[in-house]
């Protein structure tokens, strides 16, 4: 899918860039996203990270682009489940009751709904074997899925995220999001994985592991 740049949606946007230079509001856009992102996933103050997502999609809203502020959203529900949070649509049903997108609404089904409700031909093609895992609920395909996501570690957070949401991971997995946000700086991230992978031990009576992950989680927090 072409539009515009190749600037916005890390996600799961886009394809080639032109030659042309991009317009203002694209590389403001760009950058307000970006920061957002880096705040979100570090675990930054909430309202510095708020405000410069509502600085993104100000600057959307200059070109009217109901497809784009859309996908901003989407990039927020996105990273909101690569921390375990809860899906926070916002303005996301508006935009997409005045102007559908099937790309858009399937890309919310992926992160919402049912996986065989989802069309894996519009699906960005990074996801395309987890969706296949998520459908059989086949715990090592989708750990295998992830693992090969290494490359796009955001899209592998996203990956683990809808696994945990599914109920459809296993140790290898919480143990890649954790590499994965500790290899990126992703504080919030990393705390919120490294939880989650002291759970899962002793949920399986593993105290000895469990306990190594708390002191790990109390040095982090100081």
């Amino acid at each position: 899918m072409k539009k515009i740049l190749c600037l916005f949606f890390l996600l799961f946007l886009l394809g080639g860039c032109g030659s042309k230079p991009a317009p203002g509001w694209v590389v403001a856009g760009n950058q307000q996203l970006e920061t957002f992102k880096r705040h979100f996933l570090i675990g930054g103050q909430p309202a510095v990270a708020e405000r410069h997502f509502q600085k993104a999609v100000e600057e959307i809203k200059k070109s009217g682009d109901l497809d784009l502020l859309g996908k901003a959203w989407l990039t927020k529900m996105a990273l909101q489940g690569a921390v375990l949070g809860d899906m926070e649509e916002g303005e996301y049903g508006k935009i997409a009751a005045a102007q559908p997108v099937p790309a858009n609404r399937n890309f919310h089904l992926f992160l919402t709904g049912d996986p065989a409700a989802v069309d894996e031909a519009l699906l960005p093609p990074q996801y395309r074997s987890f969706l296949e895992a998520l459908r059989s609920r086949d715990v090592a395909k989708a750990e295998k899925a992830i693992a090969a996501m290494g490359d796009d570690p955001l899209s592998q957070l996203i990956a683990a995220g809808l696994a945990v949401r599914r109920h459809s991971e296993n140790e290898a997995i919480l143990q890649a999001a954790v590499s994965t946000a500790s290899r990126n700086g992703w504080k919030r991230a990393l705390l919120v994985w490294l939880d989650r992978l002291r759970a899962s031990y002793e949920a399986t009576g593993d105290t000895v592991r469990a306990a190594a992950i708390r002191q790990r989680i109390e040095l982090i927090e100081k």
